[in-house]
């Protein structure tokens, strides 16, 4: 960790520089445009300094750091009759980067999504949503997002486009909001090449019946006592986990359930509330520890994360903390790796409605080890970043 924060003082190299400010300058000149009344634009731009070092299993340690950027543009409107559609362009830049692609498929190219350099279109669909009605339904390219209410936002499942990630959903979305409580259906597709999102080896969808998977969700914000938050969920992917390993022809459904509350108290007059969030999830199904490189026998499934948020603790400054075990055998979320222990600590400045910054120092360390390894993998990492939205 002393490596990375002795690089924060280093410059960016000036060769690299170029990029980021391309993208910040195509980034105003889209949110100076002028939309008509049935067509508005909006987007936002987030930029900042990430480092991590690495201790790999043999003890063998690797640092790096960079300048990164994430850039998102996008156009909505009313099409008439209850109709409405969206559409958003969006790229990863860095200034360790490579080379530059657009990428346009129904599947990423990593469990993170886009890689650096690329950019592609992750919101393009048509949305019925009656008058007066209490449903609707989204149809296309969306962006899918179910995470404690707290100041990380870190989901066990479903949480699409995290930090500067850039994942979508490819499918129909069914929402339905109640008086106290919102259901979700999502039916996502899922490519034979890959997923759009975090689902995370050994599960395959080579096989015809895994092209759909199912998620729903039920919450409510509504204030029960100090509880402001309560949701379930359920995500299921059929024929889609590879239990011995992605080269074994053995199929078996991949389902997944999880419970999330956050719950809200003031401290004190001065304005300061501290919210607590934790999240609990299972599956009843989960590779062999063979398939995932963790040791002999059946992978765990039970994993959780809990947080504590100080909000306001100055004028628009928030701080929190979150710890997280996730199994083995999970293999949904894209804000926790399988078989991690994490410690997060975030600082949170809302400096105007437009602009926030934040700031993140985190440790995260394997739990389970196959006999041959000399020690468990641990990262640490931090990210000082801004975000602009217009």
């Amino acid at each position: 960790m002393h490596a990375i924060q002795g690089r924060l003082a280093r410059r960016t190299p000036a060769r690299h520089a170029g990029r980021t400010a391309l993208a910040l300058a195509l980034a105003l000149a889209a949110g100076g445009a002028q939309a008509s009344d049935a067509w508005q634009t909006s987007g936002d731009v987030r930029f900042g300094y990430v480092g991590s070092e690495t201790r790999a299993r043999s003890g063998a340690t690797a640092d790096a750091d960079s300048v990164r950027a994430r850039v998102r543009f996008r156009v909505r409107g009313d099409l008439g009759g209850d109709w409405h559609a969206s559409g958003r362009v969006v790229a990863r830049l860095d200034s360790d980067q490579d080379s530059e692609e657009f990428w346009m498929r129904t599947y990423a190219p990593g469990p993170s999504g886009l890689e650096d350099g690329q950019a592609t279109i992750d919101e393009a669909y048509l949305e019925y949503r009656p008058a007066e009605s209490p449903w609707s339904l989204r149809l296309g390219r969306f962006q899918a997002a179910f995470a404690i209410d707290d100041i990380m936002k870190k989901s066990l499942d479903q949480n699409d486009s995290t930090n500067f990630d850039i994942t979508w959903t490819d499918g129909a979305w069914w929402q339905r909001r109640g008086q106290d409580w919102t259901t979700h259906v999502i039916a996502r597709h899922n490519d034979r090449r890959g997923p759009t999102g975090a689902l995370r080896r050994p599960l395959d969808f080579a096989d015809g019946g895994s092209r759909v998977g199912l998620f729903a969700a039920a919450e409510s914000k509504t204030a029960v006592g100090p509880v402001v938050q309560r949701m379930l969920t359920l995500t299921w992917l059929p024929s889609a986990l590879r239990t011995n390993g992605l080269a074994d022809p053995a199929l078996e459904d991949y389902l997944a359930v999880t419970a999330k509350a956050a719950a809200e108290w003031p401290l004190g007059d001065g304005g300061t509330r501290f919210r607590l969030g934790g999240e609990i999830g299972w599956a009843p199904d989960t590779p062999r520890r063979e398939a995932v490189n963790s040791g002999t026998g059946e992978a765990d499934a039970l994993s959780w994360q809990a947080s504590f948020s100080f909000m306001d603790v100055l004028p628009d400054h928030d701080f929190g903390i979150v710890y997280g075990r996730v199994a083995d055998g999970w293999l949904l979320s894209s804000d926790f790796r399988p078989n991690d222990e994490l410690l997060e600590a975030r600082w949170v400045w809302q400096a105007s409605k437009a602009w926030q910054i934040d700031a993140r120092i985190r440790r995260r360390e394997e739990i389970d080890l196959p006999a041959s390894a000399a020690g468990p993998r641990r990262d640490d990492d931090v990210y000082a970043r801004a975000t602009w939205k217009f």
